[in-house]
């Protein structure tokens, strides 16, 4: 009889695979801006892994992805998180829109624009906790333990280089 695994609701909403993607992608870019500073990138998860949206080598994001992988892999959780996650800029306007729907049931317009600029203070002073949080248990998954990094490519899209990081899934690996 095979045991379930427990499913909880970031795995409802993202996928595992994307969870555990999304772990790795920013555990793979805080290890890259280590070593490379004045690094300025975008990064996007999915099920079958990651595209960084940056001209760096290959060989410095294998081997920050592969550090990454084994550091999450040893526990070190905090490396799934990240300040610049773009969890954190949807929950602030997330606050920001329901701040000005509100607004809009105000009958008075000093009262709607009042709604409007208190629902942006709120979306902006939300935004990093509560994006924290959202990562912490919603849009990131640090248990990577079973998978592994498939393959490092670079290639261009729409004119620009992009860093395809593949992942699988342990068992696979042949």
């Amino acid at each position: 009889m095979k045991a379930r695994r427990q499913v909880d609701t970031g795995d409802m909403l993202f996928g595992r695979r994307t969870r555990q993607n999304h772990a790795l992608e920013h555990a793979t870019v805080t290890l890259l801006s280590w070593t490379l500073p004045e690094l300025n990138t975008s990064a996007r998860s999915n099920a079958r892994g990651f595209i960084i949206f940056a001209d760096i080598p290959l060989a410095e994001v294998r081997r920050a992805s592969d550090e990454a992988l084994m550091r999450l892999q040893a526990g070190e959780s905090e490396l799934a998180i990240h300040p610049n996650c773009g969890t954190n800029l949807a929950v602030g306007l997330s606050v920001v829109m329901v701040g000005s729907l509100l607004a809009l049931t105000a009958l008075r317009p000093r009262t709607r624009v009042a709604t409007v600029a208190a629902g942006s203070v709120a979306g902006f002073a939300v935004a990093r906790p509560v994006g924290t949080l959202m990562q912490r248990y919603v849009t990131t998954l640090p248990d990577v333990h079973d998978i592994r990094i498939r393959s490092v490519r670079r290639r261009r899209f729409f004119g620009r280089w992009v860093i395809e990081v593949q992942t699988e899934t342990a068992s696979n690996a042949g």
